[in-house]
């Protein structure tokens, strides 16, 4: 049986008009009205960001957020995400602002996981892998002190692009909360061979996230794909149901996120956005609970 134990609307696939790297990343939807949304929708737990967890602590404080969140039965929590924290001199200190940020925000929400990435600067290739191994063990006990895991997302623009260049990291900080965020659309498009994900262990895997996208990436920017242009699930080209059955093999147990990122995604009404997204995953998701 699938050790999947809900699904997760990542905060992107709510996050209304709202983009990475837009001006501001702040959700264009109300927080009580995204978390009644996605309750309403059948997810058990959601994604925030650090530029909306500020703003929204700001209006109205972490107390009543994590009220609204019990309320509505929301409880896998995950936030991001924090780059940099490898790094020294005014980089480091912008990182380590934003990490005491959202260690704050998840260990007031009872969060599960925080997400974070690898350098996507030309100085990636740079750090040396005792410097990243330390690194990494020190935000994975700062995150263990108030109970979350601590998920390196593999991205293909970054140092840690596929799983074969991040899991020395991992495995040499041998933290007991340290682990991977595997998202299908990064592993698709960075070439990623999904075999490799089975061979996991599943304490590596801290959480996923599905979608979909066309075969052929518009002119070859894939910043601007993963930005502008990702699918729901079962309307592109990725083999889920393979990327499933993967992390089932793994051992993963855990939630599955949604995360859909789009132009068509960010003009949909609340409640169609919450639903669309997770009635696409579930038969992908439902495929890794039927017996063997």
């Amino acid at each position: 049986m699938s050790n999947i134990t809900g699904i997760i609307a990542s905060y992107w696939t709510l996050a209304g008009g709202a983009y990475p790297l837009a001006p501001s990343e702040t959700s264009t939807f109300a927080f009580s009205d995204r978390v009644e949304a996605a309750a309403s929708a059948g997810y058990s737990g959601m994604g925030f960001i650090h530029q909306d967890l500020v703003a929204v602590r700001a209006e109205l404080g972490f107390s009543e957020m994590r009220r609204i969140l019990e309320a509505n039965g929301i409880k896998d929590v995950e936030v991001e995400i924090i780059t940099d924290w490898y790094a020294t001199g005014e980089r480091r200190a912008k990182s380590d602002a934003i990490k005491a940020d959202l260690l704050s925000a998840g260990e007031a929400l009872g969060a599960r996981a925080i997400k974070i990435m690898g350098d996507a600067t030309d100085t990636k290739a740079s750090w040396p892998h005792q410097l990243l191994v330390d690194s990494f063990v020190g935000l994975c006990a700062d995150a263990g002190r108030v109970g979350m895991k601590v998920g390196i997302e593999i991205m293909p623009w970054t140092n840690f692009s596929t799983i074969a260049n991040t899991m020395p990291i991992v495995e040499a900080a041998g933290t007991a909360n340290g682990g991977l965020y595997l998202d299908i659309w990064l592993m698709v498009r960075g070439g990623v061979d999904l075999a490799e994900i089975g061979r996991l262990a599943p304490k590596y895997i801290v959480s996923i996230e599905i979608n979909d996208a066309a075969k052929e990436v518009p002119g070859g920017d894939l910043w601007s794909d993963t930005v502008n242009n990702r699918l729901l699930c079962g309307e592109g080209s990725f083999d889920i149901a393979r990327f499933m059955s993967e992390v089932k093999k793994a051992g993963y147990s855990g939630p599955c996120g949604i995360e859909i990122l789009s132009n068509a995604q960010r003009q949909k009404p609340l409640a169609e956005a919450a639903a669309s997204a997770i009635r696409s995953a579930r038969p992908y998701i439902e495929l890794t609970i039927r017996p063997e």
